[in-house]
């Protein structure tokens, strides 16, 4: 997902993304790319993410902050859970 999907993206208009590889079917998430100004501030909450097994569903329950960069986080998992509401 392209961080310019969500509206700090927007803001920033500088370009990112993120990456989610995660098992077939709902399945462990295995790892987090993350490409862009400011991604650091996300890699806590991905490696917790990866640390716990979660899947995209288990995210897909959360609600990431608005306006931030790590919405592209929680867009990415609420798309591998079926339920995206944004499109690159």
């Amino acid at each position: 997902m392209p961080l310019t999907a969500v509206a700090k993206g927007m803001v920033h208009g500088r370009g990112g993304m993120v990456k989610v590889v995660a098992e077939a079917g709902d399945g462990r998430v295995l790892g987090v790319h993350l490409v862009g100004p400011q991604v650091p501030e996300m890699i806590a909450e991905s490696q917790l993410v990866v640390g716990w097994d979660a899947t995209p569903s288990d995210l897909a329950r959360h609600v990431l902050a608005h306006p931030t960069l790590s919405e592209a986080v929680g867009e990415v998992f609420l798309t591998l859970a079926g339920r995206g509401l944004h499109r690159s």
